[in-house]
């Protein structure tokens, strides 16, 4: 996620500059995985000092349900608890949790019928973990894209974009949900004659929540950035668009800063084939977008372009290029102030990677967590890591995490990390030298000192 640049036409430019970095000792931070119970759908979010929370599902589409489980501080996983939404169909979960174990949870009432995706949400904490769900009001419409936020205060935002089975609008919605009280639901924005996505929310310094998404009208105009802000108390000020991409874009992602301001990321190029180019725009709070910004461009490799920031505005790009034979993960870096260092070589080159994961803390402190193969024969089968000692530390000695006596081969890994620093590595094992890798592992990364 960096190294040198030089200004062109209003566009950081980045060079790529190799950087040596041996992956022997055990990747510091980092505990020796947990065998977990294995699921169908879901995911985790981590709070500082260990404060981990699981939220799944197992079984049929059909009957599937919402279940969450505290973990513990050394990454073991406490007992499962049933949320009950009152109907069926759990998928595409999202969790958030809080400083203070505090936590929001919401999921889509997917059954695979014919009928709309529905939305649940719940609020709770990690000590107390909810064992009911409200269903959020929909309108007879399907939700295609949720996210979730959670203030210092335990009031949990819920953000989704609903779509017609045929015909009509589209539109986006918030809900605030507080401790006791029936949830906030507000409409923020009815789009027709446009396909909607790639939502993300975010809280400033003051708990006050921004909503954005990208919009693509019909006929193939150029594609535009929506955004919503609200005030704290669950009303939005009328969402606005702004024409920033000049081709298609995929992932984009918008970061909110303390202060209020807005860190855009996007992809432009020819999916998923590429060339792709990742850019970058900067608002003010309540203000525009300033001019776009070209940060790195290349044929992409397997995985996505990953993106993070903390609330200070420090940033980081991970960006999985296609070459030597193989993919070469390139790592950008954003300091607080706005300065983009320029793209330097992260891991060894000329490999087989299938997932990447990245995360800022907030004292501008860079993880980064991968999969790792020699080759497409063998496919990837260990995990590396990388992470930063402080906000000016380079991102370049990677190690090998820890995997238990029995693993030969591991992949597939996730990464949450909490604003202290804290957080979970999930990923995939096998004792077997061939055959799948289905067998979960979950592990423990401490903060940096």
């Amino acid at each position: 996620m960096r190294c040198r640049q030089m200004v062109l036409a209003g566009c950081v430019v980045a060079t790529l500059a190799p950087i040596a970095a041996p992956a022997h000792a055990p990747a510091p931070g980092w505990s020796t995985p947990h065998t977990v119970t294995a699921y169908k759908v879901g995911t985790y979010g981590a709070g500082p000092n260990g404060q981990g929370v699981q939220l799944f599902g197992n079984g049929g589409a059909q009957t599937r349900t919402a279940q969450l489980r505290a973990i513990r501080s050394d990454a073991t996983q406490g007992t499962a608890v049933g949320a009950d939404a009152g109907v069926p169909g759990f998928d595409a979960p999202e969790v958030a949790v809080n400083a203070g174990g505090r936590l929001v949870a919401a999921w889509t009432l997917d059954t695979l019928g014919a009928g709309p995706i529905g939305l649940a949400a719940t609020l709770g904490s990690r000590t107390s973990l909810p064992r009911s769900a409200t269903v959020l009001p929909t309108d007879g419409q399907s939700v295609s894209a949720l996210a979730t936020a959670i203030d210092a205060d335990g009031n949990g935002l819920v953000a989704w974009i609903e779509s017609p089975l045929s015909g009509g609008a589209t539109m986006v919605k918030a809900a605030t949900l507080r401790a006791g009280q029936v949830p906030q639901v507000a409409v923020i924005d009815t789009r027709a004659s446009a396909s909607l996505g790639d939502i993300s929310l975010g809280l400033d310094g003051a708990g006050r929540p921004t909503v954005t998404w990208g919009v693509a009208p019909a006929g193939g105009a150029a594609a535009l950035i929506a955004v919503a802000r609200g005030d704290g108390t669950g009303a939005f000020a009328p969402a606005s668009e702004q024409q920033i991409p000049t081709a298609a874009t995929a992932q984009l992602q918008t970061f909110v800063t303390a202060d209020g301001a807005l860190l855009a990321f996007w992809v432009e190029g020819a999916l998923p084939a590429g060339p792709l180019v990742v850019k970058s725009a900067q608002a003010p709070a309540g203000g525009a977008f300033g001019a776009a910004r070209t940060l790195i461009s290349g044929t992409p490799a397997r995985g996505q372009v990953r993106f993070a920031a903390n609330a200070a505005g420090r940033a980081a790009v991970l960006f999985p290029l296609a070459g030597g034979g193989g993919t070469s993960l390139r790592v950008l870096l954003r300091t607080s102030s706005g300065t983009w260092g320029s793209a330097r070589t992260l891991g060894p080159s000329g490999r087989y990677v299938t997932q990447t994961g990245i995360g800022v803390d907030a004292k501008g402190r860079v993880v980064a967590l991968w999969d790792d193969g020699s080759s497409s024969s063998t496919g990837a089968t260990r995990v590396l890591a990388a992470r930063s000692s402080s906000s000016t530390d380079p991102l370049g000695s990677y190690n090998r995490v820890s995997q238990q006596s029995g693993d030969r081969r591991c992949d597939g890994p996730a990464l949450f990390l909490s604003t202290s620093g804290d957080g979970l590595g999930l990923w995939q094992c096998s004792s077997s030298s061939s055959g799948a890798i289905t067998s979960p592992r979950l592990a423990r990364l401490t903060k940096a000192s």
